[in-house]
């Protein structure tokens, strides 16, 4: 393990960290490019877009369910056969998808595109797999958190660049911009990018197929219930049916995996506490400050500052600043993109302290951003100065969620791990979205037969945020101290180095 973590950081440090890091960055751009951009889509004049909003839907849900397919199956092929050949497989994938959709004449076919599109979801369990793998011990915090915090802005610039292209072009564009970035990604980790040694990879066994496809079958069944609660309800038959079914799935899927000698994932990292614990802080985080938080802001800056009311007077909304679709995309890209920029220094932290640190430090700015909205939530200059301080915060969150689960796990078993905490994180964000709408409902203000979020619904929103936060870092301060993960790969490098001589 240490000897391949020294071979692979020697053969990247002949080629560049910072090459080799701005591949690995772009190709998780393109992953989440291709997530955010098709929300554009749902609001899509002319040709075959014009169809019920329920069924446009599965542009984004058919991407989704197979993300959490994929991931468990990836993240286990990547630690076995190589997360370098396994990346490109799926960009080149993940192209194949763009053009289909591109090329659809029909809705479906635009769908199953899209399902194609879904594997390049796992591209993050293997990007950081490859920067534990391969970059030396003084920098893999810091490759982590930057890696990490790059779907911070490429969501946001995928829903910028999907507004520009629909506006300027045709939605075709969209999907051949993101078949080219993939093809263009796949070439750049194949010869930018040197091959593992087989040192850092899990040991050579069978492949647990049907643990894969149980796990991924029970995720994608509770995903789908998830999505259908936000326009059926929870009490719908449909909605039980599939989440219920999901749950059963999974709990078959655990007695699987504890019968098996090589199992898919071994659910016996949960018994581990650190491990345990790591996952509970990613569902809290995951349900707040990266779900919830996500349609918050959006809502205070599409919301309207005020209405007209039918007797011709103007009525002032306590809630939003009543900013254009553009405009609200620019600010989102700009907040993201100041957090990208300090990732190197979340990761200097991380290094320094451990992941624990940074996840506290991203849950308190993430409340005080929210206090200083709070302070005036119509106002453009407090509401922007709050959510660029929560933007902070959750880069610290998005780089702290997978390395407080590296740290739990040997190198060999990284990518798997990862896959898991990533397919948490979705599973809770499918909550949040579920559950969000119907807090921002509460109270609401009438305007004739028009409702708008009130500051009654707005504070019920902050405050179960709030509750996240704090719990999250009640949760971590019970993480049981160890050294940062730098240190611990620097110390392992050593002592197999030595016993190498």
């Amino acid at each position: 393990m240490g000897i391949t973590t020294a071979v692979g950081s020697t053969q990247t440090a002949r080629r560049g960290i910072g090459s080799v890091l701005a591949i690995l960055v772009f190709a998780e751009v393109i992953a989440a490019f291709e997530t955010s951009m098709a929300v554009q889509l749902l609001y899509t004049p002319g040709d075959f877009f014009t169809s019920d909003l329920s069924q446009l839907v599965w542009v984004i849900t058919s991407y989704s369910l197979v993300a959490a397919l994929a991931t468990g199956f990836v993240g286990r092929l990547g630690d076995q056969f190589g997360r370098r050949k396994i990346l490109v497989a799926i960009l080149l994938l993940s192209a194949v998808g763009s053009v289909i959709s591109a090329l659809a004449p029909t809705f479906g076919v635009l769908v199953a595109g899209r399902a194609l599109q879904g594997v390049s979801g796992a591209v993050l369990p293997l990007a950081i797999g490859m920067v534990r793998s391969t970059f030396p011990a003084a920098k893999i915090s810091m490759g982590i958190a930057v890696v990490s915090t790059s779907a911070l802005i490429a969501g946001a610039a995928g829903m910028l660049a999907g507004g520009l292209f629909l506006d300027y072009s045709t939605w075709h564009s969209i999907f051949w911009t993101a078949a080219i970035a993939a093809t263009i990604a796949a070439i750049m980790v194949h010869f930018g990018i040197a091959r593992e040694p087989r040192e850092s990879l899990a040991t050579a066994g069978r492949i647990d197929y049907a643990g894969g496809l149980l796990f991924g079958a029970a995720i994608a069944s509770t995903l789908y219930g998830l999505t259908l609660s936000k326009s059926h309800g929870w009490t719908d038959i449909l909605v039980l049916t599939y989440v219920i079914g999901g749950l059963v799935v999974l709990a078959l899927w655990i007695k699987w995996e504890l019968r098996i000698e090589e199992p898919m994932i071994n659910v016996r990292m949960f018994g581990e506490r650190k491990f345990a614990l790591g996952m509970l802080a990613t569902a809290l985080i995951a349900i707040g400050p990266i779900g919830t938080m996500n349609i918050l802001s959006v809502t205070i800056y599409r919301n309207p500052s005020s209405v007209m009311m039918a007797d011709g007077s103007e009525l002032a909304l306590p809630v939003g600043l009543g900013l254009s679709a553009t405009m609200t995309g620019v600010l989102a890209f700009i907040s993201a993109a100041a957090a990208f920029a300090i990732s190197p220094l979340i990761g200097k932290i991380s290094a320094r302290y451990g992941a624990r640190m940074g996840l506290m430090i991203g849950s308190l700015l993430t409340i005080l951003g929210l206090v200083i909205i709070c302070l005036a939530p119509g106002q453009i200059a407090t509401v922007v100065t709050g959510l660029v301080v929560v933007i902070f915060g959750t880069g610290f969150l998005y780089s702290g969620m997978p390395t407080i689960i590296v740290e739990c796990v040997l190198p060999e078993q990284t990518s798997t791990a990862t896959a898991v905490n990533a397919v948490t994180r979705t599973t809770f964000q499918a909550v949040a979205a579920s559950v969000v709408g119907l807090m921002l409902a509460f109270s609401p203000v009438v305007a004739g037969e028009n409702t708008f979020v009130s500051l009654s619904g707005f504070y019920l929103v902050v405050g179960a945020l709030i509750a996240t936060c704090v719990l999250t870092i009640v949760i971590v301060f019970f993480i049981p101290r160890t050294k940062a993960l730098n240190a611990q790969e620097s110390e392992t490098q050593v002592t197999n180095l030595t016993l190498k001589d």
